[in-house]
Order: C-alpha cells, then structure tokens, then sequence
C-alpha cells in the first residue's frame, strides 16, 4: 500500500539531475498540491485464519493474531485484530518503521488508516489514509481505494549532481541512491528502504525526465517529471508499475 512507502516513489522520484542541473538543491514535497490517494488493497481469506494481502507492488499470506511475518519487500510486521479495529506494527530489521491503527466506520465501507512513528533523524511523523470499499466483504475482507492522504511531515531530498553522477540523500529518513543518468537501476540504501529498491533515469528533455522504480526486478512506478519555467517548483506525473493507479507529486525548491 502506498502509505507504507508513500513513498518511498514519491520522494526518491527526484533522482534525474546532470552537470549544472536545475534540479540541484534540497526539494519539499507539497502535499497539499500533490495527489497521492488513489491506490488499491484487498484483503482475501485463505481459510485456516489466514488472510492474503495485494496491491500493485507485493502480495502476501498472513494471520491477523498478532504474530510477527516478512513482507516480500522485507517489512517485519504484525496484524492484529483489537475490538472493533486492528492495530498494526512495521519494522526493518529490528529498528521501528511504523504503527497502525486500522478503523472501520459503523457500515463497514469505510476505512481509516493512521500511522505512527519517529524517523531515523529523530523527527515524528502522523499520516492518515481514508479508504473506500469497491467490493464487498466483512470486515476489512474485500477491496478498497484510497480517497485521502494526509501526511503530517512530509519529507525533503537533496540533489547533488557532478556530470552525469547523481546523489540523492532524504535526510530525514538517512536514504541515499548514487545513480547515473543512463536509464540503469541503481539500488537506493537506508535503515528502511525496502529490499531491493531501485531506481532507473533517463533524461526525457532540458527540464524533465522518466523514472522508473523496481522493487527487486519488478517495476513498481514510472514517473514522468517536470520542471516549472521559473525552476522554483517540480511536478511529477505517475502510474503504478500496470499503468494504473495514478498520482501527482509535486515538489517545492527550498534552496
């Protein structure tokens, strides 16, 4: 779900700068310009207590009693039913990503999912997704579309560009990605950057650019950005990595 790594496509999507480039400098991510609600879940039951989780990016078999399973992007997490909602916890390799609360409104149709959690830099974050059901179910069994976002901290990225080397570092969250401008995968690092994150850049124009990003192979987001005339604010038009589920991300220079 988009929410866990909001992106993570969201603001390593920067990445594609050369010698000179206007998209040298640090950027903030304008959330409130930005649409970034729109993504798909569903929740099936396997039987036995289990439940299968997909989205665009990943599918997954669990059960919602509280003990600990590895996502494919190698988020250790748990699930766990708690009166009338669930609570959830995200970590990487030990080091707390994230909890969840999960809470559906009194016709089961709606859903609300807040996060929690500090940043590796020491800063807290509160994000809540408002979810609709597009297919029906008990509980949080079915489908369901995202409708709201609404980020409380949003994060900043760095662009430092020397020829055609790039490094991109998102203070906040201690990631880093060293690309090249060739259209080839680079992996990005970080305490909670999912497992086997790359990115892709290929220079599409003077002030724009394509971005694809792969989860261990598998394109998970292509992004198409641009450069406003004034070099002072940066949009970036996506799709999951179907072509579906689009958003728009749209960035601010801060220096």
């Amino acid at each position: 779900m988009r929410t866990i790594a909001l992106s993570l496509v969201a603001f390593f999507a920067c990445s594609a700068a050369w010698a000179d480039s206007p998209f040298d400098g640090t950027w903030q991510l304008n959330a409130t310009k930005s649409q970034l609600a729109g993504d798909t879940m569903s929740f099936d039951d396997a039987g036995g207590g289990t439940w299968k989780y997909t989205d665009s990016d990943q599918s997954y078999s669990f059960k919602p009693d509280g003990s600990s399973f590895t996502t494919p992007m190698g988020i250790e997490r748990t699930f766990q039913k708690t009166g009338e909602g669930y609570t959830t916890t995200n970590k990487k390799k030990g080091l707390l990503i994230s909890t969840g609360t999960w809470k559906l409104s009194g016709d089961g149709n709606t859903l609300v999912v807040e996060s929690k959690g500090t940043k590796p830099n020491g800063d807290t974050f509160d994000n809540m997704t408002t979810y609709v059901r597009t297919a029906p179910g008990t509980g949080l069994i079915g489908s369901w579309k995202s409708t709201k976002v609404k980020l409380s901290n949003p994060n900043s990225l760095t662009v430092q560009s020397n020829g055609d080397e790039v490094t991109l570092a998102i203070s906040a969250v201690k990631a880093t990605c060293h690309a090249k401008w060739d259209g080839k995968d680079y992996p990005a690092t970080g305490p909670t950057v999912p497992d086997g994150l790359t990115l892709a850049v290929s220079k599409s124009g003077p002030n724009s650019f394509k971005l694809v990003e792969k989860s261990k192979g598998k394109v998970i987001a292509i992004i198409h950005y641009h450069l406003a005339a004034d070099g002072k604010s940066m949009t970036g038009k996506g799709t999951n990595g179907e072509g579906k589920e689009p958003f728009t991300n749209v960035y601010e220079k801060q220096s």
